[in-house]
């Protein structure tokens, strides 16, 4: 399935989280969350959005402040994050990510996910050089690092657009 990426944050991220009951608990990571944080909480969702960035902390108090919806935003680095309880599902953004924090990072999402919870990933990747035979954004480590993983690999695909890769991933926690 092809996504406009104009209206690709309601197709792929809600199309796995819009079924979510009220009251459940979602966690969004990384960056550009304001539109999807502000629908969830308009459904009920207890949304909470964790990142670095205070511009864009604030722009998601902003979205909504004026959507008039209550969602927590919190200020810190997701080296120093620490759970304080479990969500029914959790989103990554457009978080630049090493290859050496990959394990660790997935292993502390799936812990802080509740059994059945669904962790929704996204990001982007600036284009391999067409001569080199490089596994763009190390696809193929990610599919073995899920592999590994205490979780169920429900999708995971890359498309190039324009000059970048938008990797897109989904796991269901056991």
């Amino acid at each position: 399935m092809k996504f406009d990426r104009r209206s690709e944050p309601y197709n792929f991220i809600l199309s796995y989280t819009s079924a979510l009951q009220a009251g459940s608990r979602v966690l969004f990571l990384g960056k550009e969350h304001d539109k999807n944080a502000v629908i969830l909480a308009k459904l009920g969702v207890h949304v909470e959005v964790l990142d670095s960035d205070d511009k864009a902390l604030l722009a998601v108090q902003e979205a909504a402040r004026e959507a008039n919806v209550f969602l927590i935003t919190r200020h810190t680095r997701l080296e120093y994050w620490q759970v304080p309880h479990t969500y029914d599902a959790i989103i990554l953004g457009n978080f630049p990510l090493s290859k050496s924090k990959h394990r660790t990072l997935f292993d502390k999402i799936l812990s802080a996910l509740a059994p059945r919870g669904i962790f929704v990933a996204k990001s982007w990747k600036d284009e391999v050089s067409k001569d080199s035979e490089q596994d763009p954004y190390n696809f193929i480590s990610l599919y073995t690092l899920f592999q590994d993983l205490p979780c169920q690999l429900l999708k995971i695909d890359k498309e190039l657009i324009g000059n970048r890769y938008l990797i897109r991933a989904v796991l269901q926690k056991n």
